[in-house]
């Protein structure tokens, strides 16, 4: 009987635990949804009358930035880094501007796949080139992006091209409706995260993330699991690009929107509460984050400000995060 009370009590205090857990990893989640609500509240203040107009253009400014970031946060939790990710997804709109101009909507979309593949292979190459060469990833993927923009610069010369006009529809949805890109934004975290997540591709990215040698001695090949990822970011990459080649219907080959894509999808994974060490985070806190990173520029405009001092918040704001998860890992760390 003792016996029974004792396991009852164990149990529930292990419950209990888990239910503690589990609230400190949705507490930064809550955090950005708050500040995200925040700052969503005082933008509409600032408009005359908000609507599904209005909605929709949060969306579409939200969308192609936070499929980069869902996608940089996939390669930071498992211990690596893109800084190519900006210059894969420009390519990609550069690709998809060009030859989807003037074709059907099948058309249209069968390129669009190709295209998916296209940035999945750049992302797989980077990959292979890291884990065989054992250069360190900023080194890698930065050497990448000069040669991706050339390529992107190649293709499209000058801003230009075009894409079916359902195709657009489909990914932007026509005015004033919202829906065709919330899906596109909700779509990426049901159909790719959660099956990734919960997979063994997944336990394998949150291992080498933590430890590469603890993994390895686990039994996780890294090499293939480093490969993996960078493929997988290269498809968040391409949706970003296909994404704004159907908003935009157009391209632009500029160096400078690879360097501030890239910046801000590392800004937008940190933001989410992924850990630059690796190991720690997950897509929606990204996805939740690029609403913060869209809502800062869009609200200093209104004031008469210009947007490009939403860099210093932005910076400062990433600077905060990193430096308040270093500290709370090495607190933890010392209670253990």
């Amino acid at each position: 009987m003792q016996r029974r009370k004792f396991n009852e009590r164990c149990a529930r205090d292990c419950s209990f635990e888990m239910n503690v857990i589990q609230l400190k990893r949705q507490s930064w989640n809550l955090a950005i949804i708050l500040l995200a609500l925040v700052l969503g509240l005082w933008r509409i203040s600032q408009l005359p009358q908000f609507g599904a107009y209005e909605a929709r253009t949060f969306v579409l400014g939200i969308l192609p930035i936070a499929l980069l970031s869902m996608g940089q946060a996939i390669i930071i939790i498992g211990g690596g880094i893109n800084l190519a990710i900006g210059a894969e997804a420009v390519l990609i709109n550069c690709l998809s501007a060009k030859y989807m101009q003037d074709t059907t909507f099948i058309e249209s979309v069968i390129l669009a796949i190709v295209f998916i593949l296209v940035g999945m292979l750049i992302g797989a190459l980077t990959g292979w080139i890291i884990a065989v060469s054992g250069i360190a990833d900023i080194v890698v993927t930065l050497a990448t992006s000069f040669l991706l923009v050339g390529v992107a610069m190649y293709v499209m010369p000058q801003p230009g091209g075009g894409v079916n006009q359902q195709f657009a529809d489909l990914v932007s949805g026509k005015v004033p409706n919202f829906i065709p890109p919330l899906i596109c934004l909700i779509l990426p975290i049901i159909l790719i995260w959660i099956p990734l997540y919960r997979s063994k591709l997944g336990i394998s990215m949150y291992a080498i993330g933590s430890s590469k040698e603890a993994a390895f001695l686990s039994g996780v090949n890294v090499k293939l699991t480093q490969i993996k990822l960078y493929a997988i970011g290269g498809l968040f990459a391409s949706l970003s690009g296909l994404v704004l080649t159907g908003i935009t219907l157009s391209s632009s080959p500029f160096a400078n929107i690879s360097n501030t894509a890239t910046l801000n999808s590392v800004a937008g994974a940190v933001l989410g509460g992924v850990a630059l060490s690796g190991g720690v985070g997950g897509l929606v806190g990204p996805a939740l984050a690029a609403l913060i990173l869209f809502f800062i520029p869009t609200i200093l405009l209104a004031y008469g400000i210009d947007p490009a001092y939403s860099q210093i918040i932005t910076g400062a704001l990433t600077i905060f995060v990193v430096l308040f998860g270093g500290l709370l890992r090495k607190r933890t760390a010392g209670k253990k």
